[in-house]
């Protein structure tokens, strides 16, 4: 039976739109998009021209073409000449390829060269500007001194113009019908599981010849057609037979099995004849129809591999027959989970974490919401991302609409304390909603641990048959790294420089003001297991009290975020959304629980509320972005947990929208795209396989362009779902102690 399973009109708003840019105007914000990298801010000169200097080695803008053709380029440039230095000649580079030099004046000037048809071809490509020298030369002939230009300038653009006209109008899908402009494409991305049929109700060009179609399947050659007002509206896009696409087993092989796929229409049957109006074609009813589906994520099977036999913990019929359990919910802030000894850290400096561990579910695959402490825990408290809860900035707070965790809990009869360490989480930012007990306090993790014991032993006296809720936030090993003893001798004794390792060290390695060296980075790692082993101390001394008392709660250790040590040039975290501050360790100790599993299934940080609610006996209901992870904890219900068929390739969004440095990022199974989101800018994404590549050190976007491009169209779409329900972060102000505070933490300079 032939069903409809895209409609391309709806989907247009997750679709890429290119369009030839006959004139780049550097200098505007309109350019800002075409700017790949290279380039100083936006300037006028006294005449009133906007242009751009040239900063670095190179310079690079993006360059759209909707058909092949021997490409005109023209560009009005000067050079930047240093006292006595030689002529400042520029050479051009076309996809790496170098195709003309040009010599520059000092004064702005048109110059033009030409980029042949064989390369330039329909498609995306870079134009690389390399100049002979950038700064001031080391041989200049001038004994006079160097002038100062800390941006090491070389070159300045007016604009620069690819085209051969200009182009009307923009891509849009309305209504019923997609309209496509000349030199213009619009692209799908989809996962296909069955041939094809793109089918329209008619096709109306205006101006061009027709709409060419360009059907990509990753692992097969590309099919191409052109379809005219008098085609058949119907085009058959096929798809490799399934004996290529090798046989569906796990959750990971038929995600592998799975062919990403790219579907361009472009009005590009030749130079235009403009009429009236606009030119390009006008697609009415666009669809695509087949057997299968060709962009809703197919089921997947949960992948659960126990540690020992079936039995491990209670299953839910059994706590269902019994008092809720107790819960403990320590997090640890800025820990990293490859400093973890059951996470493969040969270092002994958790070994309190590590036997919990043996005992707990551990979940290989966490994923933290955000990197940096504010949004993740009001993540973790209230299973909504922070895309919904709008927690970006300093000044933001939680909004008192959300029910929060505890507040849930304190609804089941639970007692709910929380004790935090990081200024980031306090009363003022709206984090004590739900807490009949919650304090704040610059302090180590000792005196975090006293304080919670304190209040337990008021609970027991005052109500000895109520279950407790109990977060303890500790900062510990947030920099800056100071650990107390014994851990500093016994795990950086090495270190004698007490400045190193401090917030205005770490801010000064990033910014580049001091040298980082292999050495100081270990050193660095050094005093942050040091820190470590301290927490794990305290957590596991914390832990024997418990028992001592009688105590015997369930238990999550997670952090809120990890710390980057110069993996990527920077020191620190609210940087990015790289593995080092996003790979969480995360584990769950139910109540009696005497033997551990690991969980390969990726989960985030917003599955904790749910999960915890179920284990309290209630039901945490719809509005929230997480999971509960409980069928995972259950030995017995694990492999039968039929609702949770999709798990393992569910799609985990992750943002950071902080210090001016927007960015998104998706893990969807093995694979992850990290996007650069700067306002004006076209996104600048990344794509790792966290499997293959678990340092993602490896970026596939180049190599597998489908998938990436599949990747970005499920981003664009949790942005979309989780913008369509967000609120706005309640304003905070920020009185003097908080700003010491934060600032000691490193968030304000």
């Amino acid at each position: 039976m032939t069903v409809e399973v895209v409609d391309l009109v709806s989907e247009f708003r997750y679709a890429e739109v290119r369009h030839e840019q006959p004139l780049i105007d550097l200098g505007t914000p309109q350019s800002a998009t075409a700017l790949v990298g290279g380039w100083s801010w936006n300037e006028t000169d006294p005449a009133g021209s906007t242009f751009v200097w040239a900063v670095g080695p190179r310079s690079e803008v993006g360059v759209f073409l909707a058909w092949a053709r021997d490409l005109e380029v023209r560009m009005r440039c000067r050079a930047f000449r240093y006292p006595g230095a030689p002529p400042q000649v520029l050479r051009l580079f076309w996809d790496d390829t170098e195709i003309a030099s040009l010599e520059l004046d000092r004064g702005f000037g048109e110059q033009q060269f030409t980029v042949p048809a064989e390369r330039a071809t329909p498609g995306n490509h870079r134009l690389g500007l390399v100049p002979a020298y950038f700064g001031r030369p080391e041989v200049t002939g001038d004994p006079g001194p160097a002038p100062r230009h800390p941006r090491k300038l070389s070159f300045a653009c007016d604009w620069i113009a690819p085209g051969d006209g200009s182009i009307a109008g923009e891509a849009r899908g309305e209504g019923e019908t997609l309209w496509i402009p000349e030199a213009g494409e619009v692209t799908f991305f989809l996962e296909p599981e069955s041939e094809l049929d793109l089918r329209w109700e008619s096709i109306a060009p205006r101006g061009v010849d027709g709409l060419d179609v360009v059907w990509e399947v990753e692992g097969a050659s590309p099919v191409t057609a052109v379809i005219a007002q008098d085609s058949d509206p119907v085009l058959r896009l096929p798809l490799p037979p399934v004996s290529e696409r090798g046989s569906v087993a796990t959750a990971h092989e038929r995600m592998e099995s799975l062919r990403p796929a790219r579907l361009t229409l472009r009005a590009a049957g030749g130079v235009a004849v403009f009429g009236e109006g606009e030119a390009g074609v006008v697609l009415r009813r666009p669809r695509l129809t087949g057997n299968g589906r060709a962009r809703l994520l197919p089921d997947r099977a949960l992948e659960v591999s126990p540690a020992d036999e079936p039995g491990v913990a209670a299953t839910s019929a059994e706590r269902d027959e019994r008092d809720p359990e107790s819960i403990l919910l320590w997090i640890v802030d800025t820990l990293r989970v490859d400093r973890l000894g059951f996470h493969g850290h040969e270092r002994p400096v958790s070994p309190n974490f590590d036997a919990l561990a043996e005992r707990s579910t551990v979940f290989e695959r966490a994923v933290a919401q955000s990197s940096w402490t504010r949004p993740t825990v009001a993540t973790l408290l209230t299973g909504v991302g922070p895309e919904r809860h709008g927690i970006r900035e300093l000044n933001h707070g939680l909004d008192a609409s959300f029910a929060t965790l505890p507040e849930r809990l304190r609804e089941l009869g639970y007692a709910t304390a929380g004790f935090s360490a990081n200024a980031n989480v306090t009363g003022d930012t709206g984090f004590e909603q739900g807490f009949d007990r919650f304090e704040y306090d610059a302090v180590d993790v000792d005196t975090l641990a006293r304080w919670a014991l304190d209040w337990l032993d008021q609970v027991a006296a005052e109500t000895p048959d109520k279950p407790f809720f109990l977060m303890v936030l500790s900062v510990e090993p947030h920099a800056s790294f100071d650990p107390a003893e014994p851990f500093r001798e016994r795990f950086a004794a090495d270190v004698q420089d007490r400045g190193l390792g401090t917030v205005e060290h770490m801010r000064a390695l990033s910014n580049r003001r001091i040298p980082s060296t292999p050495e100081v980075v270990d050193q660095l790692f050094l005093l942050y297991d040091a820190e470590i082993a301290w927490n794990d101390h305290v957590f596991g001394e914390f832990r024997r009290e418990l028992d001592s008392r009688g105590r015997n709660p369930s238990i999550v250790v997670v952090s809120d975020h990890g710390e980057a040590f110069e993996e990527r040039g920077v020191f620190g975290h609210a940087w990015d959304l790289h593995r080092e501050v996003l790979d969480i360790p995360f584990l769950i100790h139910l109540s009696g629980q005497g033997e551990g599993r690991r969980v390969s299934v990726p989960v985030q940080q917003a599955d904790l509320l749910p999960t915890l609610i179920e284990i309290a006996g209630g039901e945490a209901g719809p509005g929230i972005d997480g999971d509960s992870l409980l069928p995972l904890l259950d030995a017995g219900s694990a492999a039968t947990a039929g609702g949770f068929e999709g798990l393992s390739d569910r799609l985990l969004l992750s943002t950071m929208d902080t210090f001016r440095r927007p960015a998104a990022s998706l893990v969807r199974g093995r694979y992850k795209l990290i996007e650069l989101r700067r306002p004006g800018h076209a996104p600048s994404r990344q794509l790792f396989d966290r499997t293959a590549d678990p340092e993602e050190l490896h970026d596939l976007a180049a190599e597998r362009p489908l998938l990436a491009g599949v990747m970005a169209r499920h981003l664009r779409e949790q942005l979309d779902l989780a913008a369509g329900s967000a609120v706005d972060a309640v304003d905070v102000e920020l009185d003097e102690d908080t700003r010491r505070r934060l600032q000691a933490l490193g968030y304000i300079e």
